[in-house]
């Protein structure tokens, strides 16, 4: 049963800022591992439910911070509560926020009530009913392979909206100097997942079609580039993505361009730029990579 914790842990967030928040995923990994080893499938189900709605708040608190209306005028709705964390979302009823959820989605009637009964199957395992409901590990089996199926679908409709973040995040902070812990920082406060990080790994924008011509449109694609660094470090990538992405800054690329510094206008060699904001990356690769690098880069 171990497949199954790993694959609900690659959607929950690689790491909270709060270091309590990060004992009580682990608090209930180890729940549920414990329990199935004893043979106690009910609290079993229970730890890894409260995993599956983790990955519900997470998804909630991501398309609140990207504008999704449905999702801000739900939460707005509950003029009695304040949400400061994902985790204050677990002061709404599980069915209501999963159903709001799934209908931000545009998910099915039927997802919908089928998801809904998982908060149900949830209730027959934690309260005290006086009855023993699932006593074999198939029939509990069943229940978290459901979850961990809508986990997927759910998943799966984020892709505009992790589009949309690294957009902006470029378009923002193009002209902003970031390192290893910066963006670190970012996946933290965002919640991000390794799947998150995956699907923002494979997103093909426009910018990287463009001539590389410009002091914005090089420096675009110099901060991705070291997006993607920390991203492939993050999710333990046996393909060098970095390596994969860095033909994207070498269409058209001159020799030196004019950029804006103190007011001024100034003439600045490409390869200076390199020297400074991708050099030190690239000295982390495999001898090999380094000079598959340096030959993409026309250094040697």
């Amino acid at each position: 049963m171990e497949e199954y914790l790993e694959s609900i842990s690659s959607y929950l967030p690689i790491r909270f800022v709060d270091l309590e928040a990060n004992e009580f995923v682990e608090y209930l990994s180890e729940a549920y591992r414990e329990n199935f080893e004893k043979g106690k499938y009910q609290f079993a189900f229970t730890a890894f439910h409260m995993l599956n709605m983790i990955f519900i708040y997470k998804t909630k608190w991501f398309l609140r911070e990207q504008g999704n209306q449905s999702i801000i005028e739900s939460l707005n709705n509950q003029t009695d509560k304040v949400f400061s964390s994902l985790f204050d979302l677990s002061q709404i009823s599980e069915k209501t926020s999963l159903e709001k959820l799934l209908r931000s989605l545009r998910f099915h009637i039927n997802d919908i009530t089928i998801c809904k009964n998982h908060v149900q199957v949830r209730n027959n395992c934690s309260h005290a009913s006086g009855r023993i409901y699932y006593e074999t590990e198939e029939k509990i089996e069943y229940f978290i392979k459901e979850e961990i199926e809508f986990v997927k679908k759910i998943h799966g409709k984020l892709k505009h909206e992790l589009t949309k973040f690294l957009q902006i995040f470029i378009e923002e902070n193009w002209d902003k100097s970031f390192i290893s812990g910066d963006f670190k920082n970012l996946f933290e406060e965002n919640y991000f997942s390794i799947k998150d990080l995956e699907v923002i790994s494979e997103v093909d924008l426009d910018l990287f079609k463009e001539k590389s011509n410009n002091e914005k449109n090089i420096k675009q694609k110099i901060i991705y580039l070291l997006f993607v660094f920390e991203i492939q470090d993050q999710i333990k990538s046996d393909e060098n993505l970095f390596l994969k992405k860095l033909p994207i800054l070498m269409i058209d690329l001159p020799e030196k361009i004019e950029i804006e510094k103190d007011g001024n206008i100034e003439e600045m060699y490409i390869s200076e730029m390199i020297e400074e904001k991708l050099m030190p990356v690239i000295g982390k690769f495999s001898d090999e990579d380094i000079e598959k690098s340096e030959k993409i880069l026309k250094l040697v």
